[in-house]
């Protein structure tokens, strides 16, 4: 994923969330949701397969009168940062700091001065969303909030204009032998 993140992984994160809000209810229907969520019926089919195909599962349907989805875990077993990357692929500020395997080479990678700067950033994101649940975003729902529950803290929220990288320093330059 590049740091701009599509309909595609908004919508799914808002399906999750709300599967999230009715766990251990009974499975909810995809026009219960697209109801719930003002959210296109048909791209909805689309991203719950996504969900649902993944490995392992983050979705679990069941057919009949009364299916519909439901998570495969509980909302505090599912970290934000899996459902992005299922949604919108690795994390890849640029294509020289892409998650994993890279499958693009950038013609400047051996004298790049600038990719210390794309990974950390790639770092900082992914960290954020796999220190996340599906159960931290429900917890500051505005249901929650006006039912009495304490909102989260701001440091949730981290602007990227916000985050400034440092150099890392070398173990030899920070030691005072």
């Amino acid at each position: 994923m590049n740091l701009g993140i599509s309909t595609k992984g908004e919508y799914g994160v808002r399906i999750m969330v709300d599967l999230a809000r009715h766990y251990g209810e009974h499975p909810r229907s995809l026009t219960d949701i697209s109801q719930a969520e003002l959210l296109p019926l048909a791209y909805l089919e689309q991203l719950v397969k996504m969900l649902r195909e993944s490995n392992p599962p983050l979705v679990i349907s069941t057919r009949g009168a009364h299916g519909g989805y439901r998570l495969s875990r509980s909302p505090e077993k599912i970290s934000m940062g899996e459902i992005v990357r299922v949604l919108e692929g690795p994390i890849a500020p640029m294509i020289c700091a892409t998650e994993g395997e890279m499958t693009q080479i950038c013609g400047f990678l051996d004298s790049c001065k600038t990719r210390s700067l794309w990974a950390t950033l790639r770092d900082v994101v992914a960290r954020t969303l796999d220190s996340m649940t599906l159960a931290d975003l429900v917890a500051g729902s505005p249901e929650l909030e006006r039912a009495g529950a304490a909102a989260p803290p701001a440091s949730h929220f981290i602007a990227l204009s916000d985050i400034r990288a440092m150099p890392f320093a070398s173990p030899e330059r920070n030691s005072t032998h």
